[in-house]
């Protein structure tokens, strides 16, 4: 039978007092703070997918490359080094990313008899792509069957003694990026990539780095050849007079926004590394002893290009030569 209680749960007040709980109930709910969890760095690119995209890279191109290559947009011109290129856009490729400048692709092909895989649009964090994207084309090179990566780019000089248009060999670098927990190894580790912990102690192959000197002096380019060590800063905004003065103190020589991540994840993946970059802005104390016009530095990126330009042909033309003559000597001397 009905008793007094079911009756009173059944009134109109009594449901509209309880929808007002239950409204207030889910309101207090969506207040509360959300636990958001970002997916990890080493998840964004599984195995399999990057497995899927060198396999493409391979099938199209019916070369199994042992030399990769990448290079700074200033350096963009040692793609043409590539004999007999097979164009590959990353549109075309299985899940590859879409790069921002036009025309992004890799070259496979061989240079001196040597098989090499190249590209000269590399991804940047500062354009918005996270540190996996930035990473990944060494991956997909080094599943692809590259031994050996030979990266390059621009930086800016700390070191007071560099010239515009100087090539730095990397000897060593200091990764502020990484310092601030920032890595594309985040997250679980695939051991089929490389191992969880690894040393980056001699990530720069000696033997490569000595035998570049050794080229350019036989190139007679000695003069603006150094060894160097290189700092990877955030970007895109170049550094200020206390951080320079800072990173020199560091016995830093030179700073860039790149290459230090793919050079971290290329030595994970056992690939013998030789990395250089071309000096394309004075230090900023040197800038200061010129006169007060000169020493009004813009830092926009119209001025980094402006500035890019007045690199020494001559010396960019070394670069691609320095380049050719190494793979030479590492596929028909080694």
């Amino acid at each position: 039978m009905c008793n007094r209680d079911c009756c009173e749960a059944r009134s109109p007040i009594a449901k509209r007092m309880a929808a007002r709980r239950l409204l207030r109930l889910e309101e207090e709910e969506r207040r509360k703070p959300k636990l958001v969890i970002p997916t990890p760095q080493s998840l964004f690119y599984p195995f399999d997918d990057v497995e899927a995209m060198a396999r493409y890279i391979i099938d199209v191109s019916r070369i199994r490359p042992r030399y990769g290559l990448i290079c700074g947009s200033l350096l963009g011109g040692m793609i043409s080094l590539v004999e007999e290129p097979v164009v590959i856009p990353y549109e075309d490729i299985p899940n590859f990313p879409a790069g921002l400048e036009p025309d992004c692709s890799f070259v496979v092909g061989t240079v001196m008899g040597a098989p090499i895989i190249a590209l000269a649009n590399r991804f940047y964090v500062c354009d918005g792509f996270n540190l996996a994207t930035c990473s990944l084309p060494v991956r997909v090179m080094q599943l692809c069957g590259v031994k050996t990566i030979m990266l390059t780019a621009e930086a800016a000089a700390v070191n007071m003694m560099y010239q515009l248009g100087d090539i730095m060999l990397i000897e060593d670098h200091v990764n502020v990026v990484g310092m601030m927990h920032q890595t594309a190894l985040e997250g679980p580790c695939d051991p089929r990539f490389g191992s969880r912990k690894f040393s980056m102690v001699n990530a720069y192959d000696r033997d490569l780095l000595e035998k570049s000197l050794e080229i350019g002096k036989r190139m007679g380019i000695q003069q603006f050849l150094h060894k160097g060590v290189l700092a990877c800063l955030g970007g895109p905004v170049f550094e200020t007079l206390a951080e320079e003065r800072m990173l020199r103190t560091m016995e830093v020589d030179a700073v860039g926004m790149s290459l230090v991540p793919e050079v971290i994840v290329a030595h994970h993946g056992g690939l013998k590394v030789l990395a250089f970059v071309i000096i394309s802005m004075v230090a900023n104390e040197k800038e200061n002893e010129k006169d007060n016009k000169d020493r009004e530095r813009d830092t926009s990126l119209e001025k980094s290009e402006e500035v890019s330009l007045e690199v020494p042909p001559l010396k960019l033309q070394a670069c691609s030569d320095l380049i050719g003559r190494l793979l030479y000597h590492m596929h028909h001397e080694l």
